[in-house]
């Protein structure tokens, strides 16, 4: 049965109060309570791991950038290091993130990697394996997760660490979508707030994987992912969030 209230997933860190993807709005999320932090990873020009939502730099560079405009996988990582991507801050690296997600008591928050470009997949892994021994993924809560929207870089990811838990994520969910799910054995499954069903919630408990409702950003959405059900809620603003739900009477 899926819990009551669930962990809440720091969106881009804390997105609605720091700029996103940079290493404050992640130690924000961490700040703020997040239980889980989520990331976005394109890949440079030159093989870099590159911590960004779009596929450019153009909405979120800011209007003093050195670079304010192009698309990632053109760019050189010395060229993004260049880019300033609000309050100054600059487009981080994975190992930077990771750094981050460390509580002041030393216990670590879990990151969900989700994959933008699937060709960062190799370089995922790769580091994700640097930072933690094998003794680390046998532990009830692994320091990471892979997650994509797509099949293939999960395939990949389970081809070269079968270790490390798989996410997969949708808008709206299919038959076949579910069977995808069963088929890549996926750990986690999410589902946009605004589609979910709770023909959702059952089908993840059938799969025995964890289901994340994306992306609370109002309180009715909010509402809606504790009326349904789910096991990790992402919102963009962690406190906000754990706030409302204390405020909740106890069912």
């Amino acid at each position: 049965m899926t819990p009551q209230q669930p962990e809440i997933v720091g969106h881009r860190g804390a997105a609605a109060v720091a700029p996103e993807n940079t290493v404050p709005s992640f130690r924000r999320g961490v700040a703020d309570g997040s239980q889980w932090l989520e990331c976005d990873v394109h890949l440079s020009a030159d093989g870099r791991d590159v911590i960004i939502h779009d596929a450019t730099l153009d909405r979120t560079a800011q209007p003093d950038s050195p670079v304010r405009t192009g698309t990632v996988a053109e760019l050189t990582r010395n060229q993004l290091d260049r880019a300033l991507v609000g309050g100054g801050e600059h487009v981080p690296t994975l190992s930077q993130v990771l750094e981050a997600a460390v509580r002041d008591d030393g216990t670590r928050v879990p990151l969900l990697v989700e994959i933008k470009a699937p060709e960062a997949t190799d370089r995922v892994v790769r580091i994700l394996q640097e930072h933690f021994p094998p003794s680390a993924w046998k532990e009830p809560a692994a320091p990471a997760v892979v997650l994509s929207f797509h099949e293939a870089p999960l395939h990949r990811t389970r081809e070269l660490a079968p270790q490390i838990p798989l996410m997969r994520t949708t808008t709206a969910t299919s038959p076949e979508w579910w069977q995808s799910c069963r088929d890549l054995g996926v750990a986690h499954v999410g589902v946009r707030i605004a589609d979910a069903r709770q023909a959702d919630v059952e089908r993840a408990a059938e799969l025995g994987a964890r289901l994340n409702l994306w992306t609370a950003r109002t309180e009715e959405e909010l509402e809606r992912a504790l009326e349904l059900g789910c096991d990790t809620l992402t919102v963009d603003d962690p406190a906000w969030a754990s706030a409302l739900i204390s405020r909740r009477p106890a069912v």
